[in-house]
């Protein structure tokens, strides 16, 4: 099994690498990815499945396995995800492929995702006769804005037949070849909040007859700083930042607005709810005591992407136990471990970024790992880049992951 997934992920690894090439050249920003969805349903119509554009811009594809299904086959339908939007940044990575589109710019991986996810299409077509039950590819727009993974289960990509699990992966820029799996919760929750602080206009000249928001809100910005420290068990993970503030208009009139807006991010439902309590209540009493008045929107965000312990450790193991096989042809420098705490980390610490692949893990069993591609620039920056070598080692580790699963008993 393993020696026909190192030869197909070889013998695509050129094809998979001009995709990725064409794509990351014509970024577009979230539910915007026409061109890129397009280019994917022409390289999926070369194989044999069912090929459906859920919404504007998404693409689901259905495969079906030829192999008979054993009895108590736990995971008979399998839904392999990979975003394929861009982030509004300009490149400044030098190369053949760079960026065409002014301002946009494959910051975050996407585009190695969608090629990644096209060949294990692929891949897996040539193996049908080695593997049961049903694996659908979705290709999701809008991961970076406007949650494209509700709007994919609002579409049905979760029925019809129904998923029993649900997997994705993210390439990161750390060590090459280095494999984050957490058991539980692998990334956090976020919530975006605005504060809207109203006090009363007046000239400079006569303080006394206004209401000063800028005064308020300073001493709510301080006041709000004191939550983390105060208000949250110290072992708890959760953080809050203020990120924008906006008011005033002239500098001798006393402002009678001033807004800030923030976000919060957290590993668990309760500090979640404290911070969001805390920020209501300071900020609403500080505006009081002062005379103005302060109204808290909080608008909810994706929720964290919790992983399924069991899959979790099915392939933890499996990829440690293959990863010298997987790596040889890449860098053979690289030397597999002999325990997951090696290249393969099963209980590496969750991140604090938000990834909306939490609404699907929210309603299925789900599997995200991350894969380092080199540490060239942070994610989301403009030197973000990727040694593409190892796109392969994605490839292969989806495939087999996928194939385990698929024969697991209840």
């Amino acid at each position: 099994m393993i020696a026909k997934v190192l030869k197909l992920t070889n013998e695509y690894e050129k094809e998979t690498l001009e995709l990725r090439r064409k794509i990351h050249q014509n970024p577009e920003l979230s539910h915007e990815e026409y061109q890129t969805s397009r280019l994917v349903a022409e390289y999926l119509s070369e194989i044999d499945g069912k090929l459906d554009f859920i919404g504007e811009t998404g693409v689901l594809f259905t495969m079906e396995g030829k192999k008979t299904p054993a009895q108590g086959q736990r995971y008979k339908t399998i839904l392999l995800r990979a975003d394929m939007d861009a982030l509004p940044i300009e490149e400044q990575v030098e190369s053949e492929f760079r960026s065409r589109n002014k301002g946009i710019m494959h910051a975050c991986g996407h585009d190695v995702h969608t090629a990644n996810l096209v060949t294990v299409a692929k891949v897996m077509s040539r193996m049908r006769s080695e593997w049961s039950g049903t694996v659908k590819f979705l290709f999701q727009p809008g991961e970076e804005r406007g949650a494209g993974a509700r709007r994919m289960i609002e579409g049905g990509v979760l029925s019809n037949p129904d998923v029993d699990l649900a997997m994705a992966l993210h390439i990161m820029p750390m060590d090459k070849g280095l494999v984050h799996l957490n058991k539980g919760i692998i990334t956090a929750c976020s919530d975006g909040f605005t504060l809207t602080i109203r006090g009363k206009s007046a000239h400079s000249r006569k303080p006394q007859q206004g209401i000063d928001a800028i005064n308020i809100a300073g001493h709510i910005i301080v006041a709000l700083h004191s939550i983390q420290s105060r208000n949250l068990d110290p072992f708890s993970t959760a953080t809050f930042s203020l990120g924008k503030v906006s008011g005033g208009n002239a500098s001798n009139v006393i402002a009678d607005m001033v807004q800030l807006k923030g976000i919060i991010r957290s590993l668990d439902a309760g500090s979640r709810e404290v911070i969001r309590d805390q920020i209501e209540k300071i900020s609403s009493g500080i505006a009081k005591a002062f005379g103005g008045e302060c109204k808290c929107v909080f608008k909810e965000g994706y929720p964290s992407v919790n992983n399924s312990k069991e899959a979790a450790g099915i392939v933890g193991v499996l990829l440690n136990d293959t990863y010298n096989e997987l790596v040889g042809d890449i860098d053979p420098g690289i030397t597999g471990e002999t325990s997951l705490e090696g290249r393969v980390v099963l209980d590496a610490k969750p991140v604090m970024a938000a990834e909306d692949f939490g609404f699907i893990s929210e309603r299925v069993e789900s599997l995200y790992y991350k894969v380092g591609t080199g540490e060239y620039g942070p994610g989301h920056s403009p030197t973000f880049d990727v040694d593409e070598r190892w796109i392969k080692f994605c490839t292969r580790t989806m495939i087999l992951a996928c194939l385990r699963l698929m024969e697991v008993r209840e």
